[in-house]
């Protein structure tokens, strides 16, 4: 596992499947190889994640999660449990080579810390080299005792006939539309416009959202950084954010606001880049705490009828006044 990485709420479509899952955990019949499969976006990760946890558990709740607070879910959760060992491609590579597989087995050979033993993640199990999955097939006939091995793959067919062979599948099933509808709207998502068969892969939404999002906030903050240093018109600098989506803006605005405040301190560090922070200090920490207010004044009408494209370009018009008192002795 990443470090801080944990499983999450539970997804709702993978209910009925965990339930057969916390039969087989509460009555010690997990295989010693896993396979957990399905289309991108249906979350097989997370109930991957939700496995890992549950097996390396030593008080497990009645519908067979982690706990949470033994010390083998914190090791776990931190990132720093011991008998995890994972099997990836390297270096950027596209393929896991025989030399990996070689030293993850080895791995797995090591006496655990834990009563619960040893995990293995294998992800993506289909990048697995031809040599490398022959070099896995003893690991998976004859597993250390207490070792469990999960895999995870996208496209099952990809897999040696062996390895499949000697895993027991789990195919996560795609979401229902309409708890799918649900779920996203719960985390800001609009799913009004989606059709249902893109809503059956609810996570590769979220996904394609948030490297979206990256997107635009690296282009807001270049904007930013040009309307500090007077390099571009604020009018134009609003143009951009006006078609994205309202609460994505605002946040984006606030969270700004409060990093160019800290950067504007002598000495301040704060979390922007070099141009932000040049551009906060000359413009002041007297003349960002007065925009401030005219941000959060913006967070506020965000859901209101106000005429947006003249709020957006009313913060930036403001910042650029207070810019340019900063800047030009005839502007004061």
């Amino acid at each position: 596992m990443n470090a801080g990485d944990d499983t999450g709420p539970a997804l709702p479509w993978h209910a009925a499947l965990w339930r057969h899952m916390a039969g087989g955990l509460a009555a010690d019949r997990v295989a010693h190889g896993l396979l957990i499969a399905g289309t991108p976006g249906v979350g097989k990760r997370s109930f991957a994640r939700r496995l890992v946890s549950a097996l390396l558990c030593r008080d497990r709740t009645l519908g067979g999660d982690a706990c949470g607070v033994c010390a083998g879910c914190r090791q776990r959760a931190a990132g720093t449990h011991p008998d995890i060992s994972r099997l990836t491609p390297e270096d950027g590579g596209k393929a896991i080579k025989v030399e990996q597989v070689r030293r993850f087995s080895h791995a797995l050979h090591l006496t655990p810390q834990y009563a619960t033993g040893r995990i293995g993640w294998i992800d993506p199990a289909d990048a697995l080299s031809i040599s490398a999955a022959n070099s896995l097939l003893k690991t998976l006939e004859e597993p250390p005792a207490g070792c469990h091995i999960v895999l995870v793959s996208d496209r099952v067919s990809a897999l040696l006939p062996t390895i499949r062979s000697r895993c027991q599948i789990w195919t996560v099933p795609a979401a229902d539309p309409a708890v799918a509808r649900e779920w996203l709207t719960a985390r800001a998502f609009d799913p009004a416009r989606i059709d249902d068969d893109r809503l059956r892969t609810p996570l590769a939404l979220l996904a394609r959202r948030d490297a979206d999002a990256g997107a635009l906030i690296e282009q807001w903050d270049k904007d930013l950084a040009r309307l500090l240093a007077r390099r571009v018109n604020p009018v134009s600098a609003a143009e951009r954010a006006i078609e994205a989506e309202r609460r994505l803006w605002v946040d984006w605005l606030y969270r700004r606001c409060n990093d160019l405040l800290l950067a504007s301190l002598e000495g301040g560090a704060g979390t922007v880049d070099h141009a932000l922070a040049e551009g906060a200090r000359r413009v002041g920490r007297r003349r960002l705490e007065a925009w401030s207010r005219r941000v959060a004044e913006v967070a506020r009408t965000a859901a209101t009828n106000a005429d947006w494209r003249l709020v957006v370009e009313s913060v930036f018009i403001e910042l650029s006044q207070y810019v340019a008192e900063a800047t030009d002795p005839h502007e004061r």
